[in-house]
C-alpha cells in the first residue's frame, strides 16, 4: 500500500492533484483545502490510502497522518465509502471533525454532500467515544481522566454524558476505582 508521497505538483483540479515523485505521476484525490495549498511547481507531502478495485485504482490523500487515520476510522463505518469519508474530512480539520463526532453533532455531518441523517447517526454511534481529542482547549484528558472516560463509555454511557459525570466528581477522589464507584452510585 502507498501510504505517503512527497513530490512536485504538476497539475490539479477541484478534487485531485497530479504529483510527480521521481518521474512517476500519481493522481491523488484530495480535499479542496489541500488543492488550494498545493500550487503547481511546489513540493508537497500527502498521506495516502490506496483503493484497489477490479476496474480501477485510486489514491486518496490527506495533509496529515492524523487525517489519514481518521479517514480509516470513517471508512470502517458500514455505508461510508472513501469518497464520502474524504468529503467529511474536507469540511474542516481532523480535530474539529473528531470533536463534532464526539459531541454527537449529526447536523455537522449532514451538511456534507452525500451524508444523510442515517449515515450521520451511524458514524456518531460507531465512533463516539473512540476518538481521542488532543487540542489546546483542555478537551484532551489526562491518562487518568481518559481511563475513566473509557470505562464509562465501555459501560454504555455516551462520551458527552461520561464527560459531564467525570467533571462533576469531587477533587479529593484520586484513584480510578473511587471515581468509577462515585459516578455509578450517583447515577443509580
Amino acid at each position: 500500500m502507498i501510504m505517503r508521497l512527497q513530490g512536485t505538483v504538476l497539475d490539479h483540479a477541484l478534487d485531485w492533484i497530479l504529483l510527480d515523485v521521481q518521474g512517476v505521476g500519481y493522481m491523488v484525490s484530495v480535499p479542496l483545502s489541500l488543492v488550494a495549498q498545493s500550487p503547481i511547481g511546489e513540493t508537497v507531502t500527502v498521506w495516502t490510502h490506496e483503493v484497489v478495485r477490479d476496474d480501477s485504482r485510486q489514491l486518496f490523500g490527506f495533509e496529515s497522518r492524523d487525517g489519514l487515520e481518521l479517514f480509516w476510522k470513517l471508512i470502517g463505518v458500514n455505508g461510508v465509502g472513501p469518497k464520502v469519508a474524504q468529503k467529511i474530512l474536507g469540511t474542516s480539520t481532523p480535530e474539529e471533525v473528531k470533536r463534532n463526532v464526539s459531541q454527537g453533532s449529526i447536523d455537522f455531518l449532514t451538511r456534507v454532500p452525500g451524508v444523510g441523517k442515517k449515515t450521520a447517526q451511524k458514524i456518531v454511534l460507531e465512533l463516539q467515544g473512540t476518538l481521542v481529542l488532543d487540542d489546546a482547549e483542555g478537551t484532551a484528558a489526562t491518562s487518568d481522566d481518559q481511563e475513566l472516560l473509557d470505562a464509562l463509555t465501555s459501560l454504555g454511557y455516551p462520551l458527552a454524558e461520561a464527560r459531564k459525570m467525570a467533571d462533576g466528581l469531587p477533587v479529593e477522589l484520586t484513584s480510578i476505582e473511587e471515581k468509577i464507584k462515585a459516578v455509578l452510585t450517583t447515577t443509580v
